[in-house]
């Protein structure tokens, strides 16, 4: 199969070698790429149920907005509280600040390790699959995020990011599985073994842990559960 070239396995699902495991041509082109296709799914129903509350007059709109400036929880601090709040607000601000560059850097940190798996793959002869997909909702889920800093009613589409980064830590956990099962001193000798694939999908799996964590605690507004 073009998509996964040179894989003793074939396309699967289920592998004849490894035991009762999924192939992982099968994994690279049907299970990891599926958790894109569910999360535009998601976010395309996110859409028509916000179009149908708004027809509706129906309002589900959170009490709190992030300003994105720190000025603006200075006047709200100053208008409607006192001193020591105002200065836990700024020290919420500078905390929401500091988790969101941290969300962006591990997002840049992902799609760069994405990118190395591919190419290593591609080195190796083995096919890429479909896992070119993965960087499209990588670079939805950021700009999602960005406009989730300053937008009302945003909650669902923030538990969509949420969902995307379990599925993904959950499928590439699948694939961890399969790896261990096919060996570490499989492909030895080959420009991506399978020790090294095993140690790249460890790290992406726990990247998206945290970004899954981060999504929850960066709420759509100025706090954060995390300092609440």
């Amino acid at each position: 199969m073009p998509l996964c070239s040179n894989r003793p396995e074939g396309f699967g699902p289920l592998s004849h070698l490894y035991g009762r495991s999924l192939t992982s041509c099968f994994l690279d082109t049907v299970l990891v790429p599926l958790c894109t296709w569910l999360y535009f799914l998601s976010l395309g129903a996110i859409y028509i149920l916000s179009i149908r509350f708004k027809s509706h007059g129906q309002s589900h709109a959170p009490r709190e907005m992030w300003s994105g400036t720190f000025e603006n929880i200075e006047l709200h601090a100053s208008n409607t509280a006192t001193r020591s709040k105002a200065k836990l607000l700024r020290t919420r601000g500078r905390l929401y600040l500091i988790y969101t560059v941290l969300y962006y850097l591990l997002l840049l940190a992902q799609f760069l390790m994405c990118v190395l798996e591919i190419v290593r793959l591609s080195l190796a002869q083995l096919g890429i699959g479909l896992l070119p997909f993965i960087f499209v909702s990588l670079v939805v889920a950021g700009l999602l995020r960005y406009m989730l800093m300053s937008k009302r009613g945003a909650q669902p589409w923030r538990w969509a990011n949420l969902g995307l980064w379990i599925a993904l830590a959950v499928t590439n956990s699948v694939k961890l599985s399969q790896e261990v099962k096919e060996g570490i001193n499989s492909r030895k000798g080959t420009k991506y073994p399978v020790v090294d694939e095993i140690t790249d999908v460890s790290v992406m799996i726990g990247v998206y842990v945290i970004l899954g964590i981060l999504e929850i605690f960066l709420r759509d507004g100025h706090e954060s559960s995390l300092i609440s």
